[in-house]
């Protein structure tokens, strides 16, 4: 409700000079009134003295429930001025115009110097405004009325604007472009030069160093996604990009998506070697396989396979990036084989395989981090790691090395050189310390075994091992360890030659190939050089084709020779001699005490596959083509007696009729007959031999 003076003085009974006195310091409003050429002051009820109120109100006027906007300073309309304000200086604006209004509204009968010094000393909230003269009430409630006549915010009139940056205003807009240039040309652009750069290009007008240095740090405030970016792309959009949605709503039961990746292991072996680790994750249940290897290749990536599918059994789908050893026709023709669909996500798209990504970081930050010859995550945490041994340290290291240098031959001294020139990494880091890659392959298992799968995932709010339990999907897998290492095998198309087929630098001969001479057939490539399966284009088995010359050895050891012109050392002499004992308990001790283990529960039937029945359908039949062979042959092993007491006989080759590396195995142990060869092959397919093993012990005691 508004009331002018005139009407004030009639419904009060007061005179104009009291009347003057008293409305001096209220707010009022210009207001054109009728038979008035002037302006007339308005005021409202609610904003009079408070005797003239409580007057008023014995006459049955009282002020309007409704709150005006214009008085409420929680609902103003801010702009650019308040929200670029600090906290600070917006707090001190409210807390100066709320002592005007309680001055507004202050008991007259008291003088305004003791009114100031009584609510400034009862009233906490008004601490933070200091000391407040008498003078400064005044500036403050002028201002407070000009603004309030103008209808503009109270509040931003009390803003403080003293302390603003100056020298973001300063540069020019061409400056500012030019500038911001310099930014994104480096993730970590030196001021220094970049400020040389700009008084080279714009001479006098450049602003001061602290100008641009200002401009700087304001450009990345305001520009956190474009700055993080031009550090980092990957880093960018760990940070930023959204993540809206859940990537593992597509996995619905067991065995339904994996997904596969590679990384560098963040540990170097006592050999000098940084090894990869690939891991295959069920996404439904978050169980994962890891296996270890010189490099990521198609071949470790069927290790792999291997390992996970007598684990888990055999995946719907993999998804998998585009990387040459996962699109590689050897990787394709074993996904074939088993039935298994590729989904292939776009290259450097980690968040398109989210889970195996983030079980990785988990790996490296609990169990690479305590283990000897850890080299960090990135270039920084590694140059940290390196900078640990003092000065004085690396001195007697030195001297140590030039010692055992002097006992060396000349040879030895040069291999030594060799391998220092492609191990600089390794420099700082105690390799006699460090694990073997075996060692390192056993404790990741372990920690996947005793820790990672036992414990509670927050994705899934339970353990990846009591998901896997509880889940009721059928799992698929292959009757036949044997039979998988052969669908695991490269299959390809070959033409066959008057020689043969040839492949791998190797021809490979039968006598049934001969009325096939000139056609093209399919071929199953083991990783024994020695032998292929030769099928028609019906896809019906031919033979066995042999290249006697080649047999036993490794396929995938042998490509990798011949890309090596000279073989590296096998291990580095060590670097740093003195060692120190380490005591202090580590996730190594946690995994080794863990004994309360859920055991895995995975009843598994027979997947059904071309290549799978294929194998199942043919087996016997390659059985019996040996047979027919050894049947054929003159050559005997006197050493040895079959049941009947008779030298065994062996095929032309002069090996018993072997089909796999299983096989070769538990006959080199039972006769005794373990080689160079063999042991190399063990290398390559320890988990073979570990099966061959494992029956030899048991035949041998029973």
């Amino acid at each position: 409700m508004e009331l002018t003076q005139k009407k004030l003085i009639e419904l009060l009974d007061t005179s104009q000079q009291a009347s003057s006195k008293a409305l001096k310091n209220i707010t009022f409003e210009l207001k054109e009134v009728k038979n008035s050429s002037k302006k007339v002051k308005h005021y409202q009820l609610k904003d009079l003295p408070q005797r003239y109120q409580d007057k008023l109100k014995e006459q049955g006027i009282k002020a309007e429930e409704k709150i005006e906007q214009t008085t409420n300073i929680s609902r103003a309309t801010f702009t650019q001025k308040y929200l670029l304000a600090t906290p600070v200086k917006q707090k001190l604006a409210v807390l100066k115009c709320k002592l005007i209004e309680f001055y507004m509204k202050r008991n007259d009968s008291l003088n305004v110097q003791n009114w100031l010094e009584l609510t400034l000393k009862n009233s906490l909230e008004f601490d933070e405004l200091g000391h407040v003269s008498v003078k400064q009430l005044y500036d403050w409630y002028k201002k407070y009325r000009d603004t309030k006549a103008k209808g503009t915010n109270v509040v931003e009139a009390f803003i403080d604007s003293r302390g603003a940056r100056r020298g973001v205003k300063a540069l020019s807009e061409e400056q500012k472009e030019v500038s911001e240039r310099y930014f994104l040309k480096s993730n970590r652009p030196v001021m220094r030069e970049v400020y040389r750069n700009m008084c080279h290009g714009f001479g006098e007008s450049m602003p001061s160093y602290d100008v641009l240095n200002n401009y700087y740090k304001e450009w990345k405030r305001l520009n956190p996604l474009l700055y993080e970016f031009s550090k980092s792309p990957d880093s960018a959009k760990n940070k930023y990009l959204a993540a809206y949605g859940n990537m593992s709503a597509k996995a619905k039961y067991r065995n339904q998506y994996w997904e596969l990746d590679s990384t560098p292991a963040d540990v170097i072996c006592n050999d000098g070697k940084r090894y990869a680790i690939i891991a295959a994750l069920d996404i439904h249940t978050r169980r994962v396989i890891f296996h270890m290897s010189e490099t990521s290749s198609s071949y470790s990536i069927s290790q792999l396979l291997r390992k996970a599918i007598l684990k888990l059994g055999i995946p719907e789908n993999v998804v998998i990036d585009n990387g040459k050893d996962y699109t590689s026709n050897h990787f394709e023709s074993m996904c074939l084989n088993l039935g298994i669909n590729m989904v292939i996500v776009p290259p450097f798209s980690g968040e398109c395989k989210p889970h195996v990504e983030r079980v990785f970081g988990t790996l490296s930050r609990e169990l690479f981090e305590q283990i000897p010859g850890y080299i960090g995550h990135n270039v920084a945490q590694r140059s940290e790691i390196q900078a640990r041994k003092s000065f004085s340290e690396k001195i007697k290291s030195q001297e140590k090395w030039r010692e055992e240098q002097k006992l060396k031959s000349d040879e030895e001294k040069k291999a030594w050189r060799d391998a220092w020139k492609l191990k600089k990494e390794n420099i700082g880091l105690e390799l006699n310390l460090a694990l073997s890659a075996d060692e390192l392959a056993m404790w990741i298992d372990n920690w996947n075994l005793k820790m990672y799968e036992q414990r509670v995932h927050s994705g899934i709010k339970t353990s990846p091992i009591n998901k896997w339990n509880s889940c009721n999907s059928i799992v698929k897998s292959i009757p036949d360890k044997r039979m998988l290492d052969l669908l695991l095998g490269e299959s390809v198309i070959r033409r066959v030659g008057k020689k043969g087929i040839a492949y791998d630098g190797c021809q490979y001969a039968h006598l049934e190939l001969i009325e096939y001479t000139g056609q093209y057939v399919h071929i199953m490539a083991p990783e024994d050089m020695g032998f292929v399966l030769v099928y028609n284009e019906k896809m019906e088995f031919i033979c066995i084709a042999e290249d006697l010359e080649h047999m036993g050895e490794s396929r995938y050891k042998v490509r990798k020779a011949r890309k090596k012109s000279l073989a590296l050392m096998r291990q580095l002499d060590k670097i740093v001699k003195a060692s120190e004992s380490i005591n202090d308990i580590t996730i190594l001790n946690r995994i080794e005490d863990v004994s309360d283990l859920v055991e895995s529960q995975t009843p598994t039937v027979i997947k059904h596959t071309e290549a799978v029945d294929r194998l199942i359908r043919d087996g016997k039949t390659i059985e019996a083509i040996d047979k027919n062979s050894l049947e054929d042959s003159n050559r005997y092993d006197f050493t040895q007696k079959d049941e009947d007491d008779m030298p065994v006989k062996l095929l032309p080759s002069g090996r018993p009729a072997f089909k796999s590396f299983y096989e070769r195995f538990l006959w080199a142990l039972e006769n005794d007959k373990w080689n160079e060869k063999d042991e190399a092959l063990k290398d390559k397919n320890l988990a073979v031999y570990e099966l061959a093993y494992e029956d030899y012990t048991r035949q041998k005691s029973s």
